[in-house]
């Protein structure tokens, strides 16, 4: 049988799990320098997701952290965090069906929306920072 939760009740439960530190895993990353000369943009992005967990739930953000690309390379690692649907919809959570006023349950776009409006996103991407790159000497060793 399906957990069910009202909304109150999922709102204290969603506030009390992003609390907990995550779960942090990066997916891949995407570093590029750039060359105007032969038409390469530049780039600088790593994808991941992040689990917030107590037993029997989970929320689940996947993520995009995009670097600054309009300065130099020290910019590139100045990241900006968002969310990235790689489904559809983002977050989720999982775990219990969540009724509404009228007893009807929410549609995971619907939940995603209720966490994103709960949530702030200092909460959720304060645990990313430690698994972001940082800047490094790009150097040739073969030279």
């Amino acid at each position: 049988m399906n957990k069910v939760l009202t909304l109150k009740q999922f709102q204290d439960l969603a506030l009390e799990m992003i609390a907990l530190e995550p779960h942090v895993e990066v997916t891949a990353e995407n570093f590029h320098m750039g060359d105007e000369e032969k038409d390469i943009d530049k780039v600088a992005e790593v994808y991941g997701f992040s689990r917030h967990a107590k037993p029997g739930y989970e929320i689940i953000f996947d993520w995009v952290a995009k670097g600054n690309l309009d300065g130099f390379l020290i910019d590139m690692f100045d990241f900006t965090i968002e969310t990235y649907n790689k489904g559809d919809f983002c977050p989720t959570f999982k775990g219990a069906i969540v009724l509404d006023d009228y007893k009807e349950p929410f549609e995971g776009h619907e939940i995603a929306q209720k966490i994103m409006e709960l949530i702030k996103t200092e909460q959720w991407t304060k645990w990313l920072i430690e698994y972001l790159p940082e800047p490094r000497m790009l150097v040739d060793m073969e030279d």
